[in-house]
C-alpha cells in the first residue's frame, strides 16, 4: 500500500483498459482476479476474461493497469468466456467431494429390492401352475 500524508494508507488497485479499435471508445474495468492465464475483470454488462499475453502490463501509482487493444467482436468472445469460466466453477462447485471422501454406492433397497421382485415372480409363476 502506498502512504498519503493527508489521507493515510491508499489501497492499491488493479484496473483493465480496453481500447477499441473501432470506436474511440475505451472501458476501464476492476479486476477480479489475475492467474497466470487470464485476467478477470467485471463489467456492467459482464465480466471479461482476457488472456495475459494479449494485455500490456503497466504500474500506475495506484497500482497495476493491464491494458488491452481490441476490437468489439474480441470484446464479445471474452464475455463469453468468462460466463463459461463461471459455469465450470459452479459445476465444480456442485460436485465437490471432499478429499478422501468414500464414494457411496446404491443403498440397501437397490440391492435387495431386484432379489425381493425376482422372488415374488417366482412365486406367483409356481401359484399359477
Amino acid at each position: 500500500m502506498l502512504a498519503n500524508k493527508k489521507q493515510g494508507p491508499i489501497p492499491l488497485l488493479e484496473r483493465l483498459i480496453v481500447l477499441d479499435h473501432d470506436t474511440p471508445n475505451c472501458l476501464i474495468l476492476p479486476v477480479v482476479d489475475v492467474d497466470d492465464q487470464r485476467i478477470l475483470a467485471r463489467g456492467i454488462d459482464g465480466d471479461l476474461s482476457v488472456p495475459i499475453p494479449d494485455a500490456q502490463v503497466k504500474i500506475s501509482p495506484e497500482g497495476r493497469v493491464y491494458v488491452l487493444h481490441a476490437s468489439e467482436t474480441y470484446i464479445q468472445e471474452t464475455k463469453h468466456l468468462a460466463t463459461v469460466e463461471q459455469a465450470v466453477v459452479l459445476r465444480e462447485a456442485v460436485n465437490y467431494q471432499r478429499p478422501g471422501a468414500v464414494e457411496r454406492g446404491p443403498g440397501l433397497l437397490m440391492r435387495v429390492l431386484p432379489w425381493i421382485v425376482a422372488l415374488v415372480l417366482v412365486i406367483l409363476w409356481a401359484t399359477k401352475k
